[in-house]
């Protein structure tokens, strides 16, 4: 396999340390809370066999009870049967035609009642969630009677039984495993709570450590910056001055291309005053300012790489810094067509109004996009993709776009390319 470096590249970028440290307290946070929640289940799976065990086991000693009773031939109900919550008993036929019953026995047995999947040895059960009652049957073929101490009864020896039934008050263990089903549902849920809350807690934590980071980056953005602008300044003032005296002295065929230089040489000087200005005062001047028709004005210097969406707005007013706003359109507008390149330039610009009072300026291109690795960063100062970029532009723009009270969002296009979308308040003036 051939070595890629590429490759490398990009799983650099996607496990970053930033990532690595999420990833880490993550998974230490997650981690105890995924065994405690697995402890919690299996303690309370454990209590509840625990009360059906105890539950099985009132139900055994009550049938015991019945079998004593009935190998004694005692017709009566022993004090102790009813102690253990036991509702009815009944002596039925192979037919389910009684022999004696007793309480809330059952006339005729109803078997259909009744299923084998009980753990109680050779008991078939029927239990009533809604009332809490537990209906058992069990085959007597296994019990051996004293033949002297069958039960007698108008002076004839009663039937021997094929089936004892027993009805047995099960509703203090149903409200028991409702108590403790709902208590640990409640733990659970304050477990699963807390965990988000901590979760929470360290997701703003790597957010304002983020932001701190930023507001490095701006500082030293700033004083790179402060720095730049000095030193333009200087050759600068040379320029002007030398094309002062060529504008007096040239040929007139010749004065044109000398006022392009001149227009430069202007342009040059206000960037660096704006970018002068952003460092002591982001949001400059503003005043009331037409989006629309600063998009319009701004179309021709892109030679019909951009075009203006049909059916917008004929206006859009907002309270913006004039050569601000303009710099930010233009900004967008030039990385939407240099994101282009090598393909069909296909840039389109639109202006909407939402129920907030707010305007949404859309820059949509066709060309190769954003990484999802870039997604973070691409406000960054000094963060760029491009080999001649500076990556300063679409940082002042949002600071720009952020002290007029908006903000600045790029994300993928459907269908490829990239969405630059600017958000600012609408002029609430009078």
């Amino acid at each position: 396999m051939r070595y890629n470096p590429g490759m490398d590249k990009i799983k650099r970028e996607r496990w970053t340390p930033e990532k690595k440290e999420a990833w880490i307290t993550s998974s230490a946070v997650t981690l105890p809370f995924i065994i405690f929640l697995v402890f919690l289940a299996f303690m309370t799976s454990l209590v509840v066999s625990s009360e059906n065990l105890r539950l099985e086991n009132s139900v055994e000693r009550a049938f015991s009870e019945v079998l004593v009773a009935l190998q004694r031939g005692e017709e009566s109900v022993p004090a102790a049967m009813q102690n253990r919550n036991v509702l009815g008993f009944g002596y039925y036929t192979h037919t389910g035609n009684p022999i004696y019953t007793w309480g809330d026995a059952y006339r005729i047995l109803p078997f259909s009642a009744f299923d084998d999947s009980s753990s109680i040895y050779d008991t078939m059960i029927s239990f009533d969630q809604d009332t809490g009652v537990i209906e058992c049957m069990r085959y007597a073929e296994s019990i051996t009677f004293d033949l002297d101490n069958i039960f007698q009864r108008n002076g004839g020896l009663l039937e021997m039984p094929d089936i004892i039934y027993l009805a047995f008050d099960a509703s203090s263990f149903v409200e028991q495993v409702a108590l403790l089903r709902v208590i640990s549902g409640c733990c659970i849920a304050a477990v699963v709570f807390v965990y988000f809350i901590i979760m929470k807690v360290l997701r703003d934590n790597r957010k304002i450590r983020e932001s701190i980071r930023k507001q490095e980056n701006l500082v030293s953005l700033g004083e790179a910056a402060r720095t730049l602008t000095h030193e333009i300044k200087n050759p600068l003032s040379a320029i002007t001055i030398q094309l002062a005296i060529l504008k007096r002295e040239v040929r007139p065929e010749v004065l044109p291309d000398v006022m392009i230089i001149d227009q430069e040489a202007e342009r040059l000087r206000k960037l660096t005053d704006r970018v002068s200005e952003f460092l002591r005062n982001p949001l400059g001047q503003p005043e009331k300012v037409d989006l629309i028709a600063e998009i319009h004005s701004l179309i021709p210097l892109f030679h019909g790489n951009v075009h203006i969406k049909e059916n917008m707005l004929d206006e859009a007013f907002i309270l913006f810094d004039r050569d601000k706003l303009r710099s930010v359109l233009e900004n967008l507008m030039k990385n939407a067509v240099e994101a282009c390149d090598g393909m069909t330039v296909d840039v389109e610009a639109e202006v909407r109004a939402d129920d907030r009072r707010q305007y949404h300026v859309y820059i949509r291109d066709r060309g190769c996009g954003i990484r999802n690795e870039d997604q973070k960063r691409i406000f960054d100062p000094f963060f760029t993709t491009k080999i001649n970029g500076s990556g300063i532009g679409l940082a002042i723009s949002s600071q720009f776009i952020k002290a007029a009270g908006g903000k600045l969002r790029l994300y993928q296009r459907d269908g490829g390319g990239t969405v630059a979308e600017a958000i600012l308040p609408a002029y609430r003036g009078a």
